[in-house]
């Protein structure tokens, strides 16, 4: 049955407590699947290394062309022939056929990124191998409608508060496991699917839930005014500020832990190699990052509500790439091939902060929450959006360290305020030309030539 693609779907996360059996069948799962992942993707680095030249032209009555081999598919990977082979017919035996297949189809889809793109053709790195601690999930495909069984709890809680339901899924070849049912699943969506997650602190689920009376969530189309727009510019000082002033103060949660961490690396650092004790802090480690990784997105969606719940309609946010702005400085080197200083030094702690503050995390949830209550968020180019005067248009050039912006027009006002309407202007399109910023700049060095002479 094809499945429509005008359909309202849902994700929502829950924490499995499966048992000692249970546990211990997941975990080998993950270790088959981590095997099969990289046998698949060994056949295809085979094929790719074994069939192709880098000559392109060649003299066909003296070169001899063998014949190639067929190039491996998803279809081809998961025939019966690779089930068959009895050196690895032990790491197929007791896995579900559907996972299998998804874990091929995982390989397949890393591997057209990296030799066609993605719809946009952004092509990615080449892919790497799995260890069996990088390999954390797999998931079901499709699940039965009523695999999920919800029971009042009997029991109450001292001050007479009901407790949480009684909640367990029923998957394929593991069996009943017990579900944490925090939230209920909303009226009228059936679950298709469910992702497996192996975490810091234990087993999670990621059920996909689907309502096909419910269309599927689309951006309005609105028609954006002074009014009913907002300007948003983010940065490391504050994590937002608005156009109208309104500034949201930033939290920075791994600079706060930063020595917390570095205490624990270095007494998990002492400890011998594959050790009780070392195993003990490397799981501390990894569960604090994780308790950071969950502060930051309760306030990413937190400060998304609080955005939300305005007046405005259209937010204007800056289009920008936070993996390009922390990327590393290029080396510098000289005549005799040694390197110079090209300050990276200082650029660590700066992709450091960029990194803790999580913009694009904050941008997507942004817009994922505007859309379901009906507001629209549009991206626009931020070039100097900073650097030009948000009430005469003069471009004023400044470095970053500089945090007020003043003009001769007798505007002082905070940097990052100057910015947000900026964007709010670039998105009303009454933002500058690049030819008024160059006649504006020209106006401007005029006038403080005229300034200097009058005071001598």
């Amino acid at each position: 049955m094809k499945r429509s693609k005008d359909t309202f779907k849902l994700n929502y996360q829950y924490r499995i407590v499966p048992s000692k059996q249970q546990s211990v069948k997941l975990n080998e799962w993950l270790y088959k699947l981590c095997r099969i992942h990289n046998l698949m993707l060994e056949e295809r680095f085979n094929w790719w290394d074994c069939n192709r030249s880098p000559v392109n032209a060649c003299f066909f009555l003296v070169t001899h062309l063998p014949e190639l081999k067929e190039q491996p598919s998803y279809y081809s990977q998961k025939r019966a022939t690779h089930w068959s082979r009895e050196s690895h017919r032990h790491l197929y035996d007791g896995v579900h056929s559907q996972v299998i297949q998804e874990a091929i189809k995982r390989v397949e889809d890393t591997f057209n990124r990296f030799l066609k793109g993605d719809f946009k053709g952004n092509r990615s790195g080449r892919p790497r191998f799995k260890s069996v601690k990088r390999y954390r999930t797999f998931s079901f495909p499709q699940l039965k409608a009523d695999c999920l069984t919800v029971t009042a709890n009997p029991h109450k809680r001292k001050n007479g508060e009901a407790r949480r339901d009684i909640a367990q899924i029923n998957l394929p070849k593991i069996g009943q496991v017990r579900c944490i049912y925090h939230r209920p699943i909303p009226e009228g969506f059936t679950i298709k699917a469910a992702l497996i997650s192996r975490k810091a602190d234990g087993w999670y689920i990621c059920l996909t839930l689907e309502d096909k009376s419910v269309p599927s969530l689309k951006s309005p189309q609105i028609e954006a005014t002074k009014d009913n727009s907002l300007g948003l510019d983010v940065g490391l000082e504050k994590f937002w500020t608005a156009s109208d002033g309104e500034v949201e103060p930033i939290q920075q949660h791994y600079r706060k832990s930063e020595d917390k961490l570095a205490k624990l690396q270095n007494r998990k650092d002492k400890k011998p190699h594959k050790s009780a004790s070392r195993r003990k802090l490397a799981k501390k480690i990894s569960k604090h990052h994780q308790r950071l990784q969950r502060k930051r997105k309760q306030f990413h969606y937190e400060s998304a509500t609080k955005l939300v719940g305005r007046d405005e309609q259209v937010f204007f946010v800056e289009d920008i790439k936070p993996g390009n702005l922390s990327q590393k400085n290029k080396p510098k080197q000289d005549e005799n091939g040694k390197y110079l200083p090209n300050g990276q030094s200082a650029k660590s702690g700066l992709n450091k902060s960029i990194n803790d503050a999580g913009w694009g995390q904050f941008l997507s949830i942004l817009a994922y929450k505007a859309a379901k209550a009906g507001k629209l968020v549009v991206k626009v180019k931020p070039h100097n959006t900073s650097q030009v005067c948000s009430c005469c248009n003069r471009l004023v050039q400044k470095d970053l360290s500089i945090r007020i912006h003043e003009c001769l027009c007798g505007l002082i006002l905070d940097r990052d305020w100057n910015a947000a309407i900026n964007i709010k202007r670039v998105g009303l399109g009454i933002f500058p030309t690049i030819k008024c910023r160059k006649r504006s700049l020209l106006t401007m060095t005029k006038e403080a030539y005229t300034v200097i002479s009058d005071s001598v």
